[in-house]
């Protein structure tokens, strides 16, 4: 299993990656069968190709991520807050849950996208 730095390090990198709309060094972060929840309860892509459309048609989308506080890593899960800023629109959070495997890919992860949390 991944320890805590390792996981912190995904995280970062994931925020990262997905705040520069980088479709190829983000999708390389999950497992190939990994499930994606965004939002949480309403839509889930499974497996590496649709995590790979999704993300490819978000990355269209003109927005700006940051972490809003610590990671927070229990075992083999992660939790942060981002902040998401998108001209027009008042800033919001997301919360994001990361399970990984044992070889530091994502497996699973919730997004929580309220747009009502203003930051």
């Amino acid at each position: 299993m991944p320890n805590r730095s390792e996981i912190v390090s995904a995280v970062e990198d994931y925020v990262n990656h997905l705040g520069n709309h980088d479709v190829d060094k983000l999708v390389a972060l999950f497992a190939d069968e990994a499930l994606q929840h965004e939002p949480l309860g309403v839509k889930t892509y499974s497996g590496i190709d649709e995590i790979r459309a999704f993300d490819t048609a978000n990355a269209q989308v003109d927005f700006t991520v940051s972490l809003l506080g610590p990671i927070t890593v229990t075992g083999k899960y992660a939790a942060m807050q981002l902040r998401v800023q998108r001209a027009g629109m008042a800033d919001f959070a997301t919360t994001d849950l990361f399970e990984f495997d044992e070889n530091c890919k994502i497996v699973s992860l919730s997004v929580v996208l309220d747009p009502q949390a203003l930051c």
